[in-house]
């Protein structure tokens, strides 16, 4: 209980200390393309989790509470916005973002047909305005959406843009179009620039959170370098709008970012563009044919990275140039004119950019456990939140603490409550199940409001198992439930566990399950050397949180009994104070406070 009041404490400190009675709140509000992610969803970037730190914070204080999966409809039906009230102060600005999970195609409550858009919009204009703040209006940036050599604009093709616009000019308050803006730059950049250096799209490698290709969420969500460029879309949008003064005299200076080559690469190079000082800079190249690549260096050619990829530096408070070197190339070229062979280039600084931790699987140091091949996030079902049915172990081949058994009848369920760290427009789930019926036993999934329809064949027998599947799952980083229900009277199967193709999803915990009875006998771990003991082969989720109650790094997997090796690495922290948890087939079994320092 000492660190549970130890975290409060800490709570109310930040919460006190970031308090500015002089400076201006923007509150944001809107979707997955605006939310802040967790260290372990990195590179991933929402642009409201960038807009601080392009003004001068003694001024201008952000509280982004845009949260994934939500439209204009639901963030307000959620009650969201009236838990807003009470942090809104006279002065404050209200920025609002929708559209992404309005469009209207009939298949969820989410959506909004574009005639009722601008009745949810004005709730929140309304609201604002009732709260002594100044609502702005950011239409949503376009989706990497092409038809042949032309980039779509889905925002117009069903006019959100329009009515948002039509709207702003109707209640006389300001409208930033980070539509038409990011249509405008996107299309003179080109499809292949902004899918691999502003989108969501990383091969296995690029950065440590993603081990595995991850290419079907590239036509939504962004990476840091796309969310920093919104914002200076915003930035841009602001200027000349009375009603934002108090915004733009708070803006930092920008400062240019040179990034080249020393050869006319036929590849692609980051674009050069002014940047505030603090702002996160990454810089990357990816060669033509024939080219190879050496290592970058800064403005003095000092060799900075031999990564394809240079990220986690920080804008400087002054221009700045980052120059790609390659074979056969000419000399490099400091900012100040001299000429310096690339010979005679040395070392700088480490290589290694590393910024969030791996969300990699387990691996035991005395046999990899089977894994379930192309789905990184397994989760036990044999204990659901509620359920009308049975938790039971009375047949053979189950993975995990058991199965649930669904009651056989007509719209008999099970609940559980789950949340992710990461996003996808196109995941996959798997659903390992045993039906000895001769008869299919049809169920429908809701997972997060989208529903999808499930067959579960015959497996022949209780003791034999299969897989079912549903493809082009919408998932956000978010917590959401997870419903599985009968469609009839012979009501489900026996589910064993669900998998999904994205990382970082798991059991959502209660408040009061973070500390509780002390550790379960025969679990242990060793922080210092990253080990985790078990008695048994199991599904095995460790998480770390910081003293705010944070998720820093989460990783699950199956494992074998005995000793195995996590990917977790306590270098990879800042000093602070930490606690971890380690679940074991969807409970925990034990807890650990401790302190890092530096």
């Amino acid at each position: 209980m000492k660190f549970f009041f130890a975290m409060l404490s800490l709570a109310v400190f930040a919460a006190t200390s970031s308090s500015d009675t002089t400076a201006v709140t923007i509150h944001v509000i809107g979707d997955s393309t605006l939310c802040t992610y967790a260290s372990s969803a990195y590179p991933q970037t929402g642009w409201g989790q960038e807009l601080a730190v392009f003004f001068d914070t003694s001024k201008v204080k952000v509280n982004n509470v845009a949260i994934g999966g939500r439209s204009s409809k639901t963030f307000y039906t959620d009650g969201r916005l009236a838990s807003l009230k009470s942090s809104v102060k006279a002065g404050d600005f209200i920025v609002i973002q929708f559209g992404h999970n309005d469009r209207y195609f009939g298949t969820n409550a989410r959506q909004v047909p574009v005639d009722s858009f601008a009745y949810y919009l004005q709730i929140y204009i309304d609201s604002a305005k009732s709260w002594g703040a100044t609502p702005v209006l950011v239409s949503p940036m376009v989706m990497n959406a092409w038809k042949g050599a032309t980039l779509r604009n889905v925002f117009t093709e069903q006019d959100y843009r329009g009515v948002m616009k039509t709207l702003a000019d109707k209640d006389g308050i300001p409208f930033l179009d980070l539509n038409m803006k990011s249509w405008n730059q996107y299309s003179s950049y080109g499809q292949a620039y902004i899918t691999r250096f502003l989108f969501k799209f990383f091969l296995a490698g690029e950065y440590p959170n993603y081990t595995a290709d991850t290419t079907n969420d590239a036509t939504t969500h962004f990476q840091e370098a796309g969310s920093v460029g919104h914002v200076k879309m915003l930035k841009e949008e602001m200027d000349g709008k009375s009603a934002l003064t108090a915004l733009t005299s708070a803006l930092k200076t920008m400062h240019t970012l040179t990034v080249s080559a020393n050869i006319s690469t036929t590849g692609l190079i980051t674009k050069s563009e002014d940047l505030p000082e603090g702002v996160p800079v990454t810089v990357r190249v990816i060669p033509g044919s024939g080219e190879t690549f050496k290592f970058w260096v800064d403005g003095n050619c000092n060799e900075v990275s031999e990564a394809q990829i240079y990220y986690g530096s920080k804008m400087p408070d002054a221009a700045t140039t980052y120059t790609a070197i390659f074979a056969n190339g000419s000399a490099c070229v400091t900012t100040s004119g001299t000429s310096v062979p690339i010979a005679s280039i040395v070392w700088a600084q480490s290589s290694s950019s590393v910024a969030g931790s791996s969300s990699s699987a387990i691996e035991s140091s005395s046999a990899k456990a089977a894994s379930w091949t192309g789905f990184a996030s397994i989760i036990d079902m044999a204990n659901p939140d509620s359920g009308k049915g049975w938790t039971e172990t009375n047949h053979t081949g189950y993975t995990g603490a058991g199965f649930y058994n669904i009651a056989n009848e007509m719209g008999s369920a099970a609940y559980y409550s789950f949340v992710s760290t990461q996003s996808a427009s196109d995941a996959s789930i798997a659903i390992r199940y045993s039906n000895g019926d001769a008869v299919s036993r049809p169920m429908t999934i809701s997972s997060d409001g989208f529903s999808y329809t499930f067959e579960f064949p015959s497996t022949g027998s209780w003791d034999a198992w299969d897989t079912a599947y549903a493809t082009g799952v919408w998932l956000d980083a978010v917590p959401f439930s997870f419903v599985i229900q009968s469609t009839s009277s012979d009501g489900g199967p026996n589910i064993d566990f669900v998998a999904f193709s994205v990382a970082g999803v798991s059991r959502a915990l209660k408040e009061t399950e973070l500390l509780q009875k002390p550790p379960v006998e025969g679990f242990a771990l060793n922080l210092s050397q990253s080990l985790v003991n078990v008695p048994q082969a199991g599904l095995c989720t460790f998480r770390v949180f910081d003293a705010l109650g944070h998720q820093v790094f989460m990783e699950t997997h199956p494992i074998a009994a005995g000793s195995s090796i996590l990917n977790f690495r306590a270098k990879a922290l800042q000093a602070g104070s930490y606690f971890a948890e380690l679940l074991f087939n969807g409970k925990i079994v034990l807890y650990k406070s401790w302190n890092i320092q530096r």
